[in-house]
């Protein structure tokens, strides 16, 4: 029997460089959301998730902040959980389409909130790609390629993600991974982990960094 699905929450769109920043977990002018933080906010230019998504989104990005402060109980509590969100979705698990789309959320937050005067965001994805999880890297790989077109990325930075993570052979997308990954309990539970490590690990270096204003290279 499936555990019963976390609650859907509507979640407000900040301005892009709030002042002053949240505290992690919370959001200007709404209750506090485990685990959310101004990176992990899906923006006005994201892509729209089912509500079973979002479910999941949430989840994952609760437990990322719990990796990011060693609470290992909470962790595979969570990560029980989100495991059991494997429903098909447009042929994808829908755990592990929340997962790709919260390292791109994170990832593009940092491209827009630096106005593309910083990547740091691309420093924190190879750091995040040292994760020997192959869906983990899959995914950044994904996320990145996806992100270079974006304006504010700069065609060095495009050539960059090019020759650093290329696209050999093998789709990285959350359906080809699906697809070739044997098992969909196998897949779930290296997305999941997958996703979770990626995150924590990119925010882990973009917090090193600095967390703005983004004045450093």
């Amino acid at each position: 029997m499936r555990a019963p699905g976390l609650k859907t929450t509507e979640v407000d769109v900040p301005p892009a460089k709030p002042k002053p920043k949240p505290k992690s977990g919370s959001l200007p002018g709404g209750p506090a959301l485990q685990g959310l933080n101004e990176l992990t906010v899906r923006r006005k230019d994201s892509r729209v998730l089912t509500p079973e998504q979002e479910q999941a989104y949430l989840l994952l990005c609760a437990a990322a902040d719990r990796l990011r402060n060693g609470d290992q109980a909470a962790i595979q509590a969570m990560h029980v959980k989100a495991c059991t969100m494997d429903e098909l979705q447009d042929g994808v698990p829908v755990v592990v389409t929340a997962a790709y789309d919260l390292v791109e959320t994170i990832l593009r937050n940092e491209i827009v909130d630096s106005e593309g005067e910083c990547t740091c965001w691309l420093t924190a994805a190879r750091q995040a790609f040292k994760i020997r999880n192959t869906v983990s890297q899959a995914m950044l790989t994904h996320c990145l390629h996806s992100l270079a077109g974006h304006p504010l990325v700069t065609p060095q930075v495009r050539e960059e993600i090019s020759v650093e993570f290329p696209v050999l052979g093998v789709g990285v997308s959350p359906a080809a991974v699906t697809r070739w990954k044997g098992s969909r309990a196998t897949l779930v539970d290296a997305g999941v982990t997958g996703g979770v490590m990626a995150a924590a690990l990119i925010q882990d270096t973009l917090a090193m960094a600095g967390m703005g204003p983004f004045l450093h290279r």
